[in-house]
C-alpha cells in the first residue's frame, strides 16, 4: 500500500471537512437563508485561518528538508545518496515508490533512512528521504542532459579529478552500468566501481598530463581486493610507463590510456575530447 505524507494526510482531512460543510451550506440554503449566511461568513473565516495554516506548515516544512540537503553536504553524504540510487534505484514492484525512470524498495528505504540517521543526518522519516532523493536524481538527470560537464571544455587537462571522474561516470552510465561513487580523501584508493550483471569492477581514475606509473596500478589492486570486485581497470588521461604496463599484466588490471579512452567516449557519448 502506498504511503502518504502527513502533509496530504491533513490536506485530505479538511479538504473532506469542507465537502460536509458545502452540502451543509447547500441544505441551508434552501431551508434557513438566515442561518446560512451566518455559517457562510464564519466557515470562511475558518477555512482562511486553516489555509494560512497549512501554506506555513508547508512553507516551513520545504524549509527543513532544505536545510537537509545542506546537511548531506556538510557531513559529506553525497555519494552515499547516488550510491543508494544508483544500487537501488531499479526495483520495478507496484508497491515500490517511483520517481521518473527510478523505482525503490521500502524495506531498503527505511534501512538507508536508518544509516542516514546513524551518520547524523536528522532526517525524520521517508517523506524526508524521498524528498532528498527527489533532488539528488533531478540532479543527476539535469547532469546527463547538459553533458554533466561544460561542454566547451574538451581537453582533459582542463579538468580536475573530480571532473575526470564526473566524465568517467556519465560514460559508463552511457554503458549500461550502474555506478557508485567511492572516491574519498582518506579511502582505501579506487574512485568508482560499476556493476552489470554479475560484474563488479573497480574503476581507477587518474588525469594526469604525464605519464603513469606504478603507483596507480597498485592501487588499483589494493582498491579491487577492499572492494571486493571481480576486477580493477586503471583509467588515464595520459599514457602508461612501461614498468606500470607490466605490472598490470602480471596484476591482471586493465588499463585503459588516452586513445581508447578517447575511443569510447568518442562511441558513447559523441564527444571528442583531447
Amino acid at each position: 500500500m502506498k504511503k502518504t505524507s502527513l502533509l496530504y494526510e491533513i490536506a485530505d482531512f479538511f479538504l473532506r471537512i469542507l465537502a460536509i460543510y458545502v452540502m451543509i451550506l447547500l441544505l441551508m440554503w434552501f431551508t434557513n437563508k438566515e442561518m446560512f449566511w451566518n455559517w457562510f461568513f464564519w466557515g470562511t473565516v475558518f477555512i482562511v485561518i486553516i489555509f494560512s495554516f497549512f501554506l506555513l506548515f508547508k512553507k516551513q516544512n520545504k524549509k527543513r528538508k532544505d536545510n537537509l540537503i545542506k546537511e548531506i553536504e556538510r557531513l559529506s553524504l553525497q555519494d552515499n545518496v547516488n550510491n543508494f540510487i544508483n544500487r537501488s534505484g531499479r526495483e520495478k514492484g507496484r508497491d515500490a515508490w517511483k520517481y521518473i525512470d527510478y523505482g525503490f524498495n521500502r524495506d531498503k528505504m527505511n534501512i538507508f533512512l536508518k544509516t542516514l540517521k546513524e551518520d547524523g543526518l536528522k532526517i525524520k522519516n521517508v517523506d524526508d528521504l524521498e524528498y532528498i532523493l527527489t533532488h539528488f536524481i533531478n540532479k543527476k538527470e539535469e547532469s546527463l542532459l547538459r553533458g554533466g560537464i561544460n561542454n566547451d571544455q574538451k581537453y582533459f587537462n582542463s579538468l580536475s579529478g573530480k571532473e575526470f571522474e564526473l566524465l568517467l561516470v556519465r560514460l559508463f552510465e552511457s554503458m549500461g552500468y550502474i555506478v557508485e561513487h567511492c572516491g574519498k580523501i582518506g579511502d582505501q584508493g579506487g574512485d568508482l566501481i560499476i556493476n552489470k550483471g554479475q560484474e563488479r569492477i573497480l574503476i581507477q581514475a587518474k588525469r594526469y598530463s604525464g605519464s603513469i606509473g606504478n603507483k596507480a596500478v597498485q592501487e588499483a589492486v589494493a582498491a579491487k581486493n577492499y572492494y571486493d570486485c571481480n576486477r580493477s581497470v586503471l583509467i588515464g588521461s595520459s599514457d602508461f610507463t612501461s614498468e606500470a604496463i607490466e605490472l598490470a599484466k602480471f596484476n591482471n588490471v586493465r588499463l585503459i590510456g588516452k586513445k581508447e579512452l578517447q575511443e569510447l567516449i568518442q562511441k558513447y557519448l559523441k564527444e571528442s575530447w583531447t
